[in-house]
């Protein structure tokens, strides 16, 4: 027996100093990883507020190129001067889930005369073009996303060309 208990104290505590470096490592492995987390939840989480941003931008300017009862525009009469206070057409949206809301401005670009048939040289109906920008963000106003979308009309003939 006393042969083993010499043994044992010739280690010297060896074994405790490499399982604690070995703790230590481990430690230093699970609060890195737990950074990492903290971070890519971060990221996730500002991509998933720019997304319903985006949407609700994408969303104002399919009801603005639509018939859309919501759709207060008219492609007919439009202002050209900026100065006026109706040279833009707003069309205000709020998401059905009130995460999101957004804000069409529609501006009128001009007029153009369409290129009829052969039979039909000079008698084919102009189009009015306009500008949209839409702007969405979130409910809280953490993330926002602005849109431009250029929108076409018929109409009957140009006040003013192109």
């Amino acid at each position: 027996m006393k042969m083993n208990i010499q043994q044992f104290n010739k280690q010297g505590g060896a074994v405790l100093m490499m399982a604690l470096v070995l703790l230590t490592v481990l430690t230093l492995i699970g609060v890195s990883s737990m950074s990492s987390s903290t971070l890519e939840l971060k990221v996730s989480s500002n991509t998933q507020q720019h997304d319903v941003a985006f949407q609700a931008a994408q969303s104002v300017i399919d009801i603005t190129a639509s018939e859309d009862p919501l759709n207060t525009n008219n492609y007919q009469v439009f202002k050209v001067d900026p100065n006026d206070p109706a040279y833009e057409q707003i069309i205000n949206y709020a998401s059905s889930d009130g995460k999101g809301t957004a804000q069409s401005a529609t501006t009128w670009v001009g007029c153009k005369k369409n290129i009829g048939s052969s039979l039909e040289e000079g008698k084919a109906p102009a189009s009015n073009f306009f500008n949209v920008r839409a702007t969405g963000q979130t409910a809280t106003g953490s993330a926002m996303s602005v849109q431009m979308q250029g929108l076409r009309f018929p109409s009957a003939a140009c006040a003013i060309d192109l």
